[in-house]
């Protein structure tokens, strides 16, 4: 997916050529490109953005779970390393650690389920629904509690996977990013299953501590609008060429 530095390069770019052909429309290109910089770069607006997608699935409430009944909590994949000398649970990318973490938390609390580990790893190294299987054990969830599914390279094809091993009909429970997780849960219907969502890695996060208002241009908002960004286009991808 383009990020926001590909834009920028293409802007830089018009406005040279905009300005060698003396054209009028210089300054007003100009002009309204630093205006969509401050947008993007000063934090307010990209945390609001983030805000307006990540509050349509509060943190799941166990207590509103059905303990007597099996859940399959399906951790969903987010990057991973492969350095051999490391233990799998430092070879996790901190999105990936945080979201085996809440699904131990729900695994802990239910009498009846299984935990489900996703996604391929690069290459030839170790899948990340080894390492965090691995992690996972390491962490005091029974082996034979632990199902992976090690094929994945997508969130579709992480549902294909699930339909294709579990059917459709289980009680399931996704661990995915706050941000992603609208989109996980549309994925997960289109291939027939419903599932209960367990939204964590907030990026937003209104505690009374954090500032979320406006800011002097800084990388750190601009980074957070790329991740506002890159969410919308997967999603237009996902309903243009995926979904059928």
């Amino acid at each position: 997916m383009p990020s926001l530095s590909l834009y920028i390069l293409i802007w830089i770019l018009i406005s040279i050529w905009l300005k060698r052909k003396n054209s009028r429309k210089f300054k007003l290109f100009v002009g309204v490109g630093l205006f969509l910089f401050l947008f993007c770069s000063t934090s307010y607006f990209p945390k609001k953005l983030i805000h307006s997608i990540e509050k349509e699935n509060e943190p799941i409430h166990l207590a509103k779970l059905d303990r007597t009944i099996i859940y399959h909590i399906y951790v969903l994949g987010a990057g991973a390393s492969s350095k051999s000398t490391l233990p799998a649970s430092m070879n996790l990318y901190p999105s990936t650690l945080i979201r085996l973490v809440e699904g131990i938390r729900i695994y802990n609390y239910l009498k009846n389920s299984i935990l489900i580990t996703s996604a391929a790893g690069k290459r030839n190294a170790k899948s990340q629904a080894e390492l965090a299987k691995e992690t996972a054990i390491a962490l005091g969830v029974k082996k034979e509690n632990i199902e992976m599914l090690a094929t994945p390279k997508s969130t579709l094809e992480e549902a294909l996977a699930f339909k294709k091993r579990f059917g459709s009909n289980k009680n399931v429970v996704i661990v995915t990013r706050a941000l992603h997780m609208p989109r996980a849960i549309e994925i997960f219907k289109d291939q027939g299953i419903n599932v209960t969502p367990a939204p964590t890695d907030y990026i937003y996060i209104d505690d009374g501590y954090r500032y979320n208002g406006f800011t002097l241009p800084n990388l750190g908002s601009i980074q957070i609008m790329n991740i506002y960004h890159v969410t919308i286009l997967k999603k237009w991808y996902y309903k243009l060429f995926r979904k059928s």
